[in-house]
């Protein structure tokens, strides 16, 4: 069994959804017999007391490129058991510009031009359903019929939103419904009593969202077997577990009698309800705003559109502010460039809309030889408010931190790492961190005395990355002064921070060996190149440590490791540095935060810290200030005590 929570972009959960749902509307027979019956199914449904809202939204610009025609299926599906990237979404759907020239969809691809949006909502903005109206297609097969007339789409999903709803919640019908067309209103005003409808008086004249409307976090779940969503047929949780979700008995006897035995949930259902336990542990946060953000309903959209948390790093985290690589299709990637920097702030593209920056630079360094290991002590240095979300996106620096300052002297002492005056760090597959660079000066302000090197290597950054460097280092007057390529000899000095970028796989890594290699969120099974990484980082012998989303995925990160290295990897244990964003699982309810756990790799022949003989866990070491003598110490007082007594006898 495989999940692939926390490894994709959400637009491709997205996206899959709408492609879904906008298939099981549009497929069945359309006369005029199943369309009375829906009527009359729908006229029966409880009325919802909330407004719900028709929009019709023009497209003069966007085109799509269907493969295998208009009413071609996608090559392969979208939500399924891989890590896919962006560009995957291009099995089911390209977008192109109308306006601009264009060679063409490719051949057996047609291009449709998508005229108009329908979107159905309510008062809150919670979406019921959507549809398109299309254009004529070119370069490809005709469409079997025409169009529907404007009118006849929007009565058939009005019933389909309120039939199956595509945000969730029972089926229900609105009672009262305002359009925002003024002709489609018209047309609609004798037609919707048959839907047991009441339309408003008149269109949205003037309508526009709330400071509070927001369209909200489109998670519908699926089946983790069949895949199909909750608007297809109800899903129930496994009943012992009750992570996994199923649409039938025959999905969940399937699941169960996988082969080979150890993907069975027969074999991991025992240690997923031990998972699902520790929820509760992993939501405890001290912000004053955790209750929301981890809950299994976590609407992140308006969260962050409710703070105004709408620009800079904070486009990696909504789907609905175009972040880097969203223009799937769209002509080609853009100039890349390492991150948002801001001469004197690095941290400028962390400021809400109307907000103050974090701060280049703390009031007071840390005092020596103190480290913090909590978001709460982290925030009081720092003199943040626990009302703050910063720590979503300063869990990646944060998680260095912790790393260095206190996993690495546990488990590798000989290093002796904290008296180190500079690192050298590889962030192997990187992933969304490598555009948001700059924020990792936060480990300078921390270790004001490490000159540090972060390389990131591989994983989503493009061709033109390579080679790329940006030195910041701190000025006399508290601020940052950015050197653009590599760092001026004159101007090393300590407590800077050097960023270098290699596209190469990671089995290629140039330049000198490492002190440290971190992953973020890796997920081993589910890319092909860890297979070939892994075996490198155990010819390197290098302090390899990684994150992951949640409990399972270190489960199998350890068993990938054993596959292609014959090592292992360490227990893994809670972030204390962790994103406060709950991640919602499409096909399962398990608790997922980007950077929940932290492990790192056992290599083959002991090194990297050898994995300790079975047996109890053992005690958790002694506080300072209680700290006794040392174990052997004790024993060989114990001994001399033994010895001196027979000589006694």
């Amino acid at each position: 069994m495989e999940f692939v929570t926390g490894y994709r972009a959400e637009v491709l959960d997205l996206a899959e959804l709408l492609l879904a749902w906008h298939r099981y509307q549009a497929g069945g027979p359309r006369d005029g017999q199943h369309q009375r019956r829906q009527e009359g199914h729908v006229r029966r449904l409880p009325p919802d007391p909330a407004l719900w809202l028709l929009h019709l939204l023009p497209n003069p610009r966007l085109g799509l490129a269907l493969p295998g025609g208009a009413r071609g299926e996608p090559r392969g599906r979208l939500c399924g058991e891989d890590a896919l990237q962006l560009r995957d979404l291009q099995r089911a759907v390209t977008f192109l510009r109308l306006d601009e020239e264009d060679e063409g969809p490719e051949t057996g691809q047609a291009l449709v031009h998508m005229e108009r949006l329908l979107l159905v909502t309510d008062e809150h903005g919670t979406v019921m359903g959507l549809d398109f109206q299309l254009g004529a297609g070119t370069g490809g097969p005709p469409q079997a019929a025409a169009p529907p007339p404007l009118e006849q789409l929007a009565l058939g999903l009005l019933g389909q939103s309120m039939a199956c709803p595509l945000g969730g919640g029972e089926p229900r019908r609105p009672r009262l419904l305002a359009v925002g067309d003024p002709a489609l209103h018209k047309s609609l005003e004798p037609l919707l009593p048959r839907l047991g409808v009441r339309l408003s008086p008149g269109p949205m004249r003037g309508w526009g969202p709330k400071p509070t409307f927001t369209f909200p976090s489109l998670r519908v779940r699926a089946c983790h077997v069949c895949k199909r969503h909750g608007f297809q047929g109800r899903l129930a949780p496994c009943q012992q577990c009750r992570a996994v979700l199923y649409c039938s008995e025959r999905c969940r006897a399937a699941d169960w009698a996988r082969s080979p035995e150890d993907t069975a949930h027969r074999a991991w259902c025992p240690r997923m309800a031990g998972y699902m336990a520790r929820a509760r542990h992993l939501a405890d946060l001290p912000f004053t705003f955790a209750a929301e953000v981890t809950s299994d309903g976590f609407n992140r959209e308006g969260f962050l559109a409710a703070r105004g948390l709408t620009r800079g790093y904070w486009a990696h985290e909504s789907m609905l502010v175009r972040a880097p690589g969203y223009g799937v299709g769209l002509g080609g990637h853009q100039d890349w460039s390492p991150g948002l920097l801001q001469s004197g702030n690095p941290f400028e593209a962390l400021r809400p809309e109307g907000g103050a920056a974090l701060p280049p630079t703390s009031p007071e360094p840390p005092a020596p030889r103190t480290y913090f290991s909590s978001w709460r002590e982290y925030y009081a240095w720092r003199g943040l408010p626990l009302g703050s979300p910063l720590a979503a996106l300063l869990s990646y620096p944060l998680s260095i931190y912790y790393i260095v300052t206190q996993l690495v002297p546990r488990h590798f002492p000989e290093l002796n790492i904290l008296n180190k005056q500079s690192l050298r760090i590889h962030i192997v597959e990187t992933g969304k961190e490598s555009d948001m660079a700059p924020l990792f000066w936060e480990l300078s302000v921390l270790l004001p005395h490490v000159s540090l090197e972060l390389l990131f290597v591989g994983g989503v950054l493009p061709p033109e990355a390579d080679g790329q460097q940006v030195l910041l280092q701190r000025t006399e007057a508290q601020g940052v002064r950015v050197w653009p390529g590599p760092a001026p000899k004159a101007k090393g000095g300590r407590g800077g921070l050097q960023l270098k970028f290699c596209p190469q796989p990671t089995p290629l890594l140039p330049g000198p060996k490492p002190d440290l290699v971190i992953g973020f969120n890796s997920g081993f099974a589910l890319k092909d190149t860890w297979l070939s990484a892994l075996p490198r980082l155990q010819a390197l012998r290098v302090p390899a440590y990684f994150t992951e989303c949640s409990e399972y995925s270190c489960a199998v990160d350890e068993a990938t490791v054993s596959m292609a290295t014959g090592g292992s990897a360490g227990p893994a244990h809670v972030n204390p540095f962790r994103s406060p964003f709950r991640q919602a699982g499409v096909d399962n309810a398990l608790p997922w935060y980007s950077n929940a756990f932290i492990f790192h790799l056992l290599y083959k022949g002991g090194a990297g810290g050898a994995r300790p003989p079975p047996g109890p866990a053992p005690p958790p070491a002694p506080s300072p200030a209680r700290q006794g003598p040392e174990p052997g110490r004790a024993r060989r007082k114990e001994k001399r005590q033994n010895r001196s007594g027979r000589r006694r006898k």
